[in-house]
């Protein structure tokens, strides 16, 4: 039935309510016709009641006045007036009211009693009246008399016309009251059909949609709206489920390509970041092949391209000519009938359309079609990528919308690997030089330290500097300087094989891992390169050529040191002593002096007895222990000549002073290397052995007969004027003279070197000289040192 009325009513909603609307204006006009009639039809029965009332009131009043003229004895005017107008009145009266009685459902019973009330008119009460005359009483008394008899007879049948009159006026106006009681309920009907049709119709289906739309739009692609009819809203409910099924396509399209960028991104290299693009590719569109060719901005042409599911064949007799497809896939924006070039892609295929027919190589690999595609990236041009179809001469427009998303997506990813891997080399390279950096060179050795140890496999290290590279820089320049460093290592490229480890470790040191060669082998590959430097002529910005050489310190695992540190710190130890030995040479740590003293400091006895000329390499041996020392000694002895000729002392004193200076921290060869470079706070244990280096530095010294009278000033030279000092507490006076002048020059040639820290200036050090005099120094000794800096200075 609902299905009935809901087709009849049609299958558009403006149909269906103009439908309602037009029925329920025609039953108002219905129910207002009726209503007019009923007025006007029981206006008319009233009428016919209010002068049946009269005519009754007539034949009354006749009488009436006939009596009052009677006792007056004639007419009065006023009298005879009224008289002959009631008289008319009641004559018209059955003629106006047959005509009433024409429209009547009581004419059949009312017509005989008016047309019996007539004829009784005009055959009894008439003619009385017609006998009537006031001026003959007693002729006309008995007429009267007998009027008065009859008139209640025709008030009696008068009085029946009434009630058939209104007993007809009564049931119409039940059958009207009827009437209006269905019209309004058919009003009713159609009102409640109209808030069901809104309800059902419009009401409902609008509450689907939008807990529809709120599903969705929490995340429900998959949701979809019940079409109940064919209307309006029928078609919006198939629209709007052909939106979501599209919503549900771009998501499902989105979601897949979230997955591509989440895969394509987390590719650990730019080679697998280009197999996944072109893996990812295939699988969103079912290609059975890809390609991405690489466009080189330098020539304007293709060089470099990678491939997935094509023959080797195919791979090698693959061009990219300049003009050809690819170049046309950067420019090509229009779309035509006759080509197959839109917007960003190209197409090829056999297709009588397609501007790009298939080559034969194509044919020859079973390539029905393929679709070219740019690579861009803020406007630069990276490349393009191809996918090849074996299953199909053509791409459907959803493939071809999505891998043109796909391909912004790749570009996107290939252009941050790029610059990943940029960014990368330069944190492990040197900008100036292209060889590894310090920080990536650490990086190595200790990778080296453990695949050596795993395998039991030796590695050796060397350590590169420039000799003299600072007067390069003095004598032609900062650019002269870059231009020796590019082209040292050049060489060093070339010298050194693939598998060796070069970087810049800073300024014009170079650090080298040879990994499975030793400290023996490693030494002539360190002679062939210094060799080759020496060889070879530098070239400067400004065309002249000089020559270079180098010093190069050797050190290997595990003969030389257990620990990655301790076989660069060896490295650098035996270069020291290399340039230290006159520069431009190689040198392997266990050929040092200093690793021979490291295995028994208690040699140096026997070298000082040896000979004095050993005090310098045992120097230099002891100094390259750390490398503050290096030039600690050098600024002690300096000191010591300035204090010794402003304190006027004898030659004697003079030449004791220079060689006590030299040799006050050779006890240093007792305390492990471990313990001075350090860089962290001291323990008190590690205090304990660094205050022996004096007392042990003494007692080697009395050993030693030509330099036993240093033995005071080296023990003593760490004593305070104040008593606080080590290793005896000695006070004032009680410490040797030139003890107490050699602490003074140590005190400032410390302060003024990188003893574990930056150098005072000369000024900072002075000052501290001041605030010392007296408690740490012999305020004398301070005041003729600070008399020597100053005059020097000036």
């Amino acid at each position: 039935m609902i299905a009935f009325v809901r087709n009849w009513l049609g299958r558009t909603l403006t149909r269906k309510f103009t439908l309602l609307l037009a029925g329920f204006l025609a039953l108002q006009t219905l129910q207002l016709g009726v209503g007019i009639f009923g007025v006007l039809h029981i206006g008319e029965e009233g009428a016919a009641i209010n002068e049946a009332g009269r005519q009754r009131y007539r034949t009354v009043m006749l009488g009436t006045l006939a009596r009052g003229a009677m006792a007056a004895g004639a007419w009065s005017a006023e009298q005879r007036a009224l008289y002959s107008a009631t008289l008319t009145d009641y004559e018209r009266y059955f003629t106006s009211f047959s005509a009433r009685l024409a429209r009547s459902r009581t004419r059949a019973q009312a017509t005989p009693i008016i047309e019996e009330a007539r004829a009784y008119w005009e055959d009894e009460l008439k003619p009385l009246l017609a006998d009537f005359d006031p001026a003959r009483y007693e002729a006309s008394r008995p007429v009267l008399r007998r009027y008065e008899a009859l008139a209640p007879i025709q008030v009696a049948r008068l009085d029946r016309v009434v009630t058939l009159i209104e007993k007809d006026a009564v049931e119409d106006a039940r059958a009207l009251a009827l009437f209006q009681v269905i019209l309004l309920g058919l009003t009713l009907l159609l009102g409640l059909v109209g808030v069901w049709l809104a309800r059902r119709q419009v009401g409902q289906p609008l509450r689907r949609f939008i807990e529809a739309t709120e599903e969705i739009a929490a995340g429900a692609y998959d949701r979809r709206v019940t079409i109940a009819s064919r209307d309006e809203l029928g078609e919006l409910g198939e629209n709007f489920n052909r939106m979501a099924g599209a919503v549900e396509a771009r998501t499902s399209q989105l979601s897949a390509l979230n997955q591509v960028a989440i895969a394509i991104t987390s590719s650990s290299s730019l080679k697998d970041t280009l197999n996944e693009i072109m893996r990812r590719g295939m699988l969103l569109t079912g290609a059975q092949a890809a390609c991405i060719a690489f466009y080189d901005q330098e020539t304007n042409r293709f060089k470099e391209w990678v491939t997935q599911g094509l023959s080797e064949h195919f791979v090698k007799n693959m061009s990219f000519r300049p003009g050809g497809l690819a170049d046309e896939a950067f420019t090509t924006t229009t779309t035509t009938t006759t080509t197959t070039a839109v917007g960003t892609y190209i197409l090829s295929n056999d297709q009588p359309q397609t501007k790009h027919k298939l080559s034969k190589l194509t044919h020859d690999e079973g390539i029905r079609c393929f679709i070219c595609l740019p690579l861009t990236s803020h406007a630069n041009r990276l490349g393009v990528i191809y996918f090849y179809r074996t299953d199909r001469d053509s791409f459907t427009p959803a493939e071809i919308e999505l891998l043109t998303t796909f391909a912004r997506l790749a570009a996107e990813a290939i252009e941050n690997r790029r610059l990943h891997e940029h960014l990368a080399g330069e944190a492990r390279t040197d900008a100036l030089t292209g060889l590894y950096n310090r920080r990536e060179f650490d990086a190595r050795l200790a990778d080296e330290h453990q695949r050596a140890r795993r395998y039991a496999k030796p590695f050796a290290v060397l350590m590169i500097d420039i000799d003299h590279f600072k007067r390069v820089n003095d004598d032609y320049g900062h650019p002269a300087g870059d231009a020796v460093l590019k082209a040292l290592a050049g060489i060093f490229k070339k010298q050194f094989r693939d598998v060796d480890i070069i970087a810049r470790y800073g300024g014009e040191e170079f650090t080298v891992i040879l990994p499975e060669i030793s400290g023996g082998a490693a030494k002539p590959v360190a002679e062939r390169v210094r060799r080759a430097v020496a060889a070879t002529p530098f070239q400067l910005p400004d065309g002249r050529e000089i020559g270079i050489t180098v010093s190069i310190g050797v050190s290997c695992f595990p003969n030389c040191a257990d620990n990655p540190r301790q076989v660069l710190e060896s490295a650098d130890q035996a270069l020291y002593v290399a340039k230290e030995a006159g520069r431009n040479r190689v040198l392997l740590y266990r050929e040092t002096l200093k690793a021979r003293i490291e295995q028994d400091p208690g040699c140096i006895v026997a070298l000082l007895n040896e000979s004095l000329d050993n005090v310098r390499p045992i120097v230099t041996a002891v100094s390259a222990k750390g490398v503050f020392f290096r030039k600690h000694t050098d600024l002690v002895e300096q000191a010591a000549l300035q204090l010794a000729q402003s304190l006027r002392l004898s030659a004697d004193d003079t030449k004791a002073l220079k060689l006590a200076s030299r040799l006050h921290d050779i006890g240093m060869a007792a305390v492990p290397d471990a313990i001075l470079n350090k860089t962290a706070k001291l323990t008190e244990e590690e205090w304990a052995q660094v205050r022996r280096h004096s007392a042990i530095a003494a007692d080697w010294l009395e050993q030693v007969p030509a330099l036993k009278h240093l033995a005071p000033l080296v023990r003593h030279h760490h004593e305070r004027f104040d008593g606080s000092g080590y290793p005896d507490g000695l006070k004032g006076e009680d410490t040797p003279y030139l003890a107490r002048v050699l602490a003074t020059a140590d005190a400032y040639g410390s302060m003024t070197s990188d003893l574990g820290h930056k150098g005072m200036k000369p000024e900072e050090a002075m000052a501290e000289l001041r605030a010392g005099a007296g408690t740490q120094f012999d305020p004398e000794i301070v005041a003729a040192l600070l008399r020597a800096i100053e005059s020097g200075a000036e």
